[in-house]
């Protein structure tokens, strides 16, 4: 069994509960321009790029200027939102970042949001210095389920894939760490996992402290 060497944490519901704040503002920006957008859309998304978020979009709705409007403002009211709110931790984030670090464990961030609102969170939550790296959507061409950036991630660490572990609330991020031979925790925030989540993970816990049972039984 090979002992845990570094840890790759997704961001939006998964180190931060922000996934909510996504949603309540695109669906508000929608109800307020007259876009037939709803939570089940959303939720396909959850994990993916903007890029791939928008290109949906289009695919979706025929009124293209409508769309255009929709990311337009919604991104505003996003951005506007995450930096003006203070963003709530997820349940037992400090004690498992305090638990790595002790442990000399590497921790890197790999978030499908953009690199630069990925550090401006994280510092301003006063938990930068607790990451060696991070890895942002725009850095990798194709998103989650894409593999690539987590493979990304683990080449910024000493570790080889099977020590390494992902930390994943979204399908489409266990899929990506699954496709790139990572072992992946899934930490459920919004969906509940399906039957490939359950699959595909190597444990669904349920919150993060739990990855502290993990890395310690890693080192049995």
């Amino acid at each position: 069994m090979s002992k845990v060497k570094a840890v790759i944490f997704d961001m939006d519901g998964l180190i931060f509960d922000t996934e909510k704040i996504y949603y309540q503002s695109n669906q508000s920006i929608a109800d307020q321009i007259g876009l037939p957008f709803t939570y089940e859309f959303y939720e396909r998304y959850v994990g993916a790029s903007d890029k791939d978020f928008f290109a949906a979009l289009h695919e979706e709705y025929k009124n293209q200027s409508l769309v255009e409007e929709f990311i337009q403002k919604s991104q505003i009211d996003i951005h506007e939102s995450l930096l003006k709110t203070t963003i709530p931790k997820k349940k037992g984030l400090l004690e498992l970042l305090e638990f790595l670090t002790d442990q000399q464990i590497e921790m890197v961030v790999a978030s499908s949001t953009e690199r630069s609102m990925v550090e401006t969170l994280i510092k301003n939550a006063g938990i930068a210095d607790y990451f060696i790296g991070v890895v942002g959507g725009n850095e990798v061409e194709n998103s989650k389920p894409d593999p690539a950036i987590f493979l990304k991630a683990i080449s910024l660490t000493v570790a080889e894939k099977e020590e390494a572990v992902v930390l994943e609330d979204s399908l489409n991020g266990v899929r990506a760490a699954h496709a790139a031979n990572i072992p992946v925790l899934m930490v459920p925030d919004l969906l509940t996992p399906n039957e490939e989540a359950k699959d595909k993970a190597t444990h669904i816990i349920e919150d993060l402290t739990k990855v502290i049972d993990y890395v310690k039984n890693k080192t049995k």
